[in-house]
């Protein structure tokens, strides 16, 4: 077995080892496979630990009776040992991708070589026998890895065209984390755009989970720009909704409070109309507080009131409240993805807004809808809540402290006519 590979495998949890020898002791078979073994080749301890093994679901439910049936039909259970979580997927021979999904149906085989056979990318078509100390290599997988080579198992336009999901897997393989990038063989490049109409089969859950793990990942800018040239960008989302900026950017962007891939997403629709973003992620399928996330920072491109009077740094303050630390610190992060160039600027505003005197009235309302209804004439309803709005933008910006400003400046605003949805109001940006 390969040094580095041995060496990680060393590191395995004990647990794991019990679940090998348990499968052994009933007549059983147990390989590691997947990303274990892509990531022990090139020296870094796996995330996850999965197994191949020759027991069919309903004998591995039997032999561990807490394992969990998280995709029997496809042949995977869960195994669970104290903390850790393994996931054992019974050996499959080739089937057939009908719909270009899903495989059509499911045959079991006790052939480790026609599993590894099935598989897409030959560095994912490994397998080591943890007893004998054995890494079983039909494809030359550890070749490629060393080359940074990404390559399909047998032909590609095939192997791509079983399951178009493949195509996102490609993509995100090409990223190997710490730096480390893939190149795919020509025969490889030229299906990744051939093939590209597959993803339509997809359900766009499975897409948005791969397309998250290409946002989260090391070299995530070069992965996107390529995916731009190539067209898949677009299909995923509607539109030219990309620029090699805005790839570029997602790539120097630094993760803030776990908000990475919305950050990174929001950078790369920078210059996409924003009435049709949210569209385009709900097509996605993401989830509402994603969608939520994107938007927000999305709006924030570009909105920070660095060279503004002091009355819009006013507005800013008291919309933010105690969370413009945070904020900024997120608008600075935003900004110097596609300029760093501009830290004295923040440095100034920063100062700026903190040495900005308290507003003489506070933060709420001088006013009641009460108030303003009887000095208005106005009966309850949205253009009061409306007029109150503005009032309120109005004393934050100008720093009015009683209500004898407030009637001064009523006099002043053309409410008795025009669209009231049209009024600003405080909000940011």
């Amino acid at each position: 077995m390969p040094k580095l590979l041995g060496e990680v495998i060393a590191t395995r949890p004990e647990e794991l080892l019990w679940c090998v020898e348990k499968i052994a002791d009933a007549g059983g078979g147990a390989w590691l496979v997947g990303g274990a073994v892509r990531q022990g080749m090139i020296g870094r301890k796996p995330n996850d630990w999965d197994l191949a093994v020759d027991l069919e679901p309903e004998q591995m439910l039997e032999l561990f009776p807490d394992a969990l049936a998280t995709g029997k039909r496809f042949g995977t259970v869960t195994l669970r040992r104290g903390e850790y979580f393994f996931e054992a997927t019974t050996l499959r021979g080739e089937g057939q991708y009908g719909d270009g999904r899903r495989p059509d149906s499911v045959s079991f085989s006790k052939s480790l070589a026609a599993d590894l056979a099935r598989r897409d990318f030959t560095f994912n078509a490994m397998a080591v026998d943890l007893a004998r100390e054995l890494l079983h290599d039909p494809f030359e997988g550890r070749i490629d890895l060393a080359n940074q080579r990404l390559r399909a198992v047998g032909d590609p336009v095939h192997r791509l065209g079983e399951d178009g999901l493949r195509i996102m897997r490609a993509y995100r393989f090409l990223d190997l984390g710490d730096g480390m990038l893939c190149k795919p063989d020509l025969s490889l490049e030229k299906a990744l755009v051939s093939k590209q109409y597959m993803i339509e089969n997809v359900s766009k859950e499975r897409v948005w989970d791969e397309f998250k793990r290409i946002l989260s990942g090391h070299s995530v800018g070069l992965i996107l720009y390529r995916m731009a040239e190539d067209g898949l960008l677009n299909r995923i989302l509607p539109g030219n909704w990309y620029s090699g900026e805005s790839c570029i950017a997602a790539q120097r962007h630094q993760c803030l409070n776990g908000i990475e891939v919305e950050a990174r997403l929001a950078l790369l629709l920078k210059e996409t109309d924003f009435d049709s973003i949210e569209v385009g992620l709900r097509e996605l399928k993401m989830s509402n507080a994603q969608i939520a996330s994107t938007l927000a920072l999305r709006r924030c491109l570009g909105s920070t009131p660095l060279k503004e009077p002091e009355g819009i740094l006013r507005r800013y303050r008291a919309v933010l409240g105690e969370s413009r630390t945070t904020q900024l610190n997120i608008d600075r992060a935003l900004a110097n993805a596609f300029d760093n160039s501009r830290e004295d600027e923040f440095d100034d505003f920063t100062k700026r807004i903190n040495d900005l005197p308290r507003l003489t009235a506070g933060d709420d309302s001088l006013i009641d809808g009460l108030w303003l209804m009887d000095f208005t004439g106005l009966s309850q309803g949205r253009k009061l809540g409306r007029l109150k709005e503005w009032l309120h933008l109005l004393q934050v910006e100008r720093n009015l402290g009683d209500t004898s400003e407030i009637e001064s400046l009523l006099c002043t605003l053309s409410w008795q006519h025009g669209d009231e949805l049209s009024w600003p109001r405080l909000s940011w940006p």
